[in-house]
């Protein structure tokens, strides 16, 4: 078996795809995670000043950066946006709520496409859920070896660390828990673990078929 750490092959995670394939990813489009919203404290309501200022996302497109406001309420979030030629619209998308194992409930965006309900909405002009959108990820594309080492680069980013694929972790995060610091540690051994594996076997195969 090869060991492609030993050999230092250099190995590209992001794979492109095929250009067969028509459908977009959703790493192409605009992203609106309601998660997000929440940990920037942009549902607050009282984020809305006297002088109306108003928390807006940021996004660089290629004819500049656009701007989309948030309006937190208590039965969903208003989206403020001007257009090309300066009109202010507005669109309003309701919570969706489902019930949480002690009681409380967990809100979801209400896609205004299929009326379901979702976390992450795309789009920019107009905004829908994945499935309304025909959306795929980019690790759909992937082999699982690629999957698994991507998903342990992921955790290396949060962590904020400058090698994402080789030595040890960076320290913990200033106000990341002990606990959690020390299972996203042993996540990621076992995903480079499995990964690198998995990625010798690969590379093994295509050298027997080259042959």
């Amino acid at each position: 078996m090869i060991d492609l750490k030993t050999h230092k092959i250099s190995i590209i995670f992001t794979m492109a795809r095929p250009c067969s394939y028509a459908t977009s990813k959703v790493e192409e489009w605009r992203s609106i995670d309601l998660a997000d919203l929440r940990r920037w404290r942009m549902l607050d309501a009282n984020r809305v000043g006297s002088a109306g200022n108003i928390p807006a996302i940021t996004c660089k497109t290629p004819n500049g950066v656009d701007k989309l406001g948030v309006i937190g309420k208590s039965r969903g979030v208003l989206f403020v946006r001007r257009d090309d030629q300066g009109q202010l619209g507005s669109l309003f998308v309701q919570f969706s709520f489902s019930p949480t194992r002690f009681g409380g409930w967990r809100a979801w965006f209400r896609c205004p496409g299929c009326r379901q309900a979702c976390r992450v909405l795309y789009g920019t002009n107009s905004l829908r859920c994945r499935k309304c959108r025909g959306l795929k990820y980019q690790s759909q594309y992937e082999s699982s070896a690629f999957r698994w080492l991507g998903r342990a680069r992921k955790i290396r980013r949060r962590l904020v660390g400058r090698e994402p694929f080789d030595g040890p972790l960076p320290p913990k995060p200033r106000y990341m828990r002990w606990r959690t610091y020390r299972r996203l540690e042993r996540l990621v051994l076992r995903l480079e673990a499995v990964g690198w594996e998995a990625m010798s076997e690969h590379v093994y195969a295509i050298r027997l078929r080259t042959r």
